[in-house]
């Protein structure tokens, strides 16, 4: 039965929640002040389309009571506060790659245009699409838009941190849904200027299905940390490094500029839009790291992740998953990051022993058939990660077209 995904702000007066004849459950982000505080879960059982708003204050108290109590506490003695006068944050360019997926994209701008953050632009490119409604559909919107004729999500961008007019790129996905004071969250991560780059806090944004329960609750999601974190990359372990997608995903991370002129773009051969099928921002995060620069994982910079709603489409999910990862640790060895024989000791004992084999044996609450589903995208990994070095190279010699852009409308009062 489908789970209710909804948050409340414990700071704030608690409502009834309604509408639940259909849900087995409520899952709820608590937050306090804004700060994600963790899961709460109330059962619909015996199944009433109404849960007071004393039940679910009850619930979140007994299951975060010490939790909150503590946020309070450094609310009142000597917290302080994070909050920095609009005139001093940075400049923000929003980088949202797409390709025919329009409807989708309209909620992920309608969330973006939303944002609450004075000095940013958003940039829509897309991606070698097959006709023109996302441009038709972009140009009403105070966006800007850029094609990038060359398939693949690497390309794409690329693209638009060559586009980005501001020193912070943040970048997103169609099927994300930034959380109002995302940007704020990232500024603030910012604010040391050693980080280089920041991910945060990938929500489910519904739990409707079957298979987006499992891949969130059981498979283990995107990014679900709730402890703020800086990584430095010297002090981390060759293993510690290869597990870059612990540090930041592709749906939620923003890069300072200069950081690209050290480490380089992301490579064209991994991710969506080649044969490889993922990987490539787990690849810059490692790069990033494997260099020594430090990054800082904030979970107030959360988005809602619209998960993949069929159990077909979340086993070619898994699979590309496996193929992708496969992808990543071939280009960790191509750019010589770490010793070759430490990612072939990574790959065969934590990665397709521990993560996969071991899985296989014992899959617990994951069916065995999603298990293998990733399984047979890791053994695939090589042969698609040769053609897309192929198809890279092919699309490498072609020029993007510089007259493939448009800007935000000019209305009477400014943007449109």
């Amino acid at each position: 039965m489908a789970i209710k995904v909804m948050e409340i702000e414990f700071a704030e007066q608690i409502n009834p929640i309604r509408q639940l004849e259909h849900y087995e459950g409520v899952r709820i982000l608590v937050r306090y002040r804004g700060r994600p505080l963790g899961w709460a879960y109330v059962s619909n059982n015996p199944w009433e389309q109404t849960i007071s708003a004393d039940r679910v204050r009850q619930t979140i108290v007994e299951q975060f009571g010490k939790e909150l109590v503590r946020s309070t506490l450094r609310e009142q003695f000597g917290a302080v506060s994070e909050a920095v006068a609009d005139r001093h944050l940075p400049s923000i360019s929003v980088v949202i790659c797409t390709r025919d997926r329009t409807d989708l994209l309209k909620g992920a701008l309608e969330a973006l245009l939303a944002l609450d953050y004075p000095h940013r632009e958003i940039i829509v490119i897309d991606n070698a699409p097959a006709n023109s409604s996302t441009a038709e559909f972009v140009a009403r919107l105070p966006v800007r838009y850029v094609k990038e004729e060359r398939p693949g999500l690497d390309w794409a961008r690329n693209r638009g941190i060559a586009e980005a007019r501001h020193e912070i790129i943040a970048f997103t996905d169609d099927d994300a849904r930034p959380d109002r004071g995302w940007l704020r969250a990232i500024a603030s991560a910012f604010a040391d200027p050693e980080i280089m780059a920041v991910s945060g806090l990938v929500a489910a944004a519904e739990l409707e299905t079957l298979a987006q329960q499992q891949f969130e609750l059981i498979y283990g999601g995107m990014l679900q940390h709730l402890d703020r974190r800086k990584t430095n990359g010297s002090e981390l372990s060759v293993q510690q490094l290869l597990w870059a997608s612990d540090y930041g995903v592709g749906a939620n991370m923003a890069f300072r500029r200069q950081v690209f002129a050290e480490v380089g773009n992301f490579d064209p051969a991994l991710d969506v839009g080649t044969p490889t099928r993922g990987g490539g921002d787990i690849e810059m995060f490692h790069r990033i790291l494997a260099k020594g620069y430090s990054t800082f994982y904030e979970p107030r910079a959360f988005v809602w992740h619209l998960h993949r709603r069929s159990a077909e489409a979340l086993s070619r999910q898994l699979q590309d998953n496996g193929r992708g990862f496969g992808a990543y640790l071939l280009t960790c060895d191509r750019n010589r990051t770490v010793p070759r024989w430490e990612i072939l000791k990574f790959a065969m004992f934590n990665w397709l022993g521990w993560w996969l084999v071991r899985r296989l044996g014992a899959p617990g609450l994951l069916p065995r058939k999603l298990v293998v589903s990733e399984l047979l995208g890791a053994l695939d990994s090589p042969f698609a990660y040769r053609k897309a070095q192929l198809q890279a190279q092919q699309l490498a010699e072609i020029e993007p077209e510089e007259q493939l852009e448009s800007e935000p409308q000019e209305v009477a009062g400014g943007v449109r």
